[in-house]
């Protein structure tokens, strides 16, 4: 984890690194989809975040399980 500080030194926000993402990651179906959650804002990524739920954007039939990554928390 990377622990970003305020200029006066208490927490803004922790993000999963790289590796911490790919050994998250490792634990879905390659093929399987990632959706987020929120608007695009520039947000912190931790594995208590992640769940699968069925994302139906359009056509019914395109509807898939999803990996949903909740990117509210910035």
């Amino acid at each position: 984890m990377k622990t970003f500080r305020y200029k006066l030194g208490h927490e803004a926000g922790k993000t999963m690194t790289v590796a911490e993402l790919k050994a998250e990651l490792d634990k879905y179906p390659e093929q399987m989809p990632v959706m987020a959650t929120w608007e695009g804002v520039t947000a912190y990524i931790e594995s208590e975040n992640f769940e699968t739920d069925y994302v139906c954007k359009g056509k019914a039939e395109d509807k898939e399980m999803c990996l949903v990554i909740d990117v509210e928390y910035y």
